[in-house]
């Protein structure tokens, strides 16, 4: 379960795991490279734009003040993180 100002998020598979890989991280940068392959299967095309699919999806459930950053040519970390 996934709670935001006390609200439950309905959260698909995929973007709980990203969520989840990006809290594991603990302020670090996860790659999308990361992400392909913690998230999904082997089968997945690793020049999908899946990923960045996912991530707006996942920004949008979350709302408001954002809680993703994206780190130019790196990933992805959440927000006030270091």
């Amino acid at each position: 379960t996934v709670l935001r100002d006390g609200r439950a998020l309905r959260l698909t598979r995929k973007e709980f795991s990203v969520l989840e890989e990006l809290l594991r991280a603990d302020g670090g940068v996860v790659s999308a490279e990361t992400l392909l392959e913690r998230a999904w299967d082997e089968h997945i095309d690793p020049f999908s734009n899946i990923v960045r699919v996912t991530m707006a999806t996942l920004r949008r459930k979350l709302g408001d003040p954002p809680l993703i950053e994206t780190v130019t040519g790196a990933g992805y970390r959440l927000e006030g993180s270091s």
